[in-house]
């Protein structure tokens, strides 16, 4: 019975000494180890995040990523940027102006060359700025991704 009551004394030891190393491993709240942050804290951060997140979401809707319809009529030109990209709606009615290599015309593979007709619904990329364009032979629309101007 003896030994009973040692193996429990020794095991409550134990147990207390295991507990006072743990509640001394803890760190203090409010410490360096376990900061204490408040709710106007997290709520001004989140304010500036939003800010940030909405900042970068009005760039990207101000960019040219999104496809203008631009009218042109028979003689206008439009002159393209680098990187720009167009289709052309109506068919014959535009040929490429260009005094350099040409259009990639992505949809048939080519490239077409200075005074070449656009067959509609092809997709254009303008690969520099340089004066590549678009003219009218006929009153046309020609959906537009990128910077351009019109002539």
């Amino acid at each position: 019975m003896k030994t009973i009551k040692v193996f429990i004394l020794t095991f409550a030891v134990i147990i207390v000494a295991l507990g006072v190393g743990y509640a001394d491993q803890t760190p203090e709240p409010g410490s360096q180890q376990d900061p204490i942050v408040s709710k106007s804290y997290v709520d001004s951060k989140y304010d500036n995040i939003k800010i940030y997140v909405d900042n970068k979401l009005s760039e990207e809707s101000n960019s040219d990523n999104s496809y203008k319809v631009v009218e042109l009529d028979a003689g206008q030109i439009i002159t393209m940027e680098g990187g720009s990209q167009a289709i052309v709606r109506i068919a014959d009615s535009a040929v490429i102006v260009t005094k350099t290599d040409g259009v990639a015309d992505l949809t048939a593979g080519i490239d077409l060359k200075n005074n070449s007709m656009i067959s509609a619904n092809h997709l254009l990329l303008f690969p520099r700025s340089d004066g590549r364009g678009i003219k009218a032979i006929k009153h046309t629309y020609i959906g537009v991704i990128g910077k351009y101007t019109k002539n």
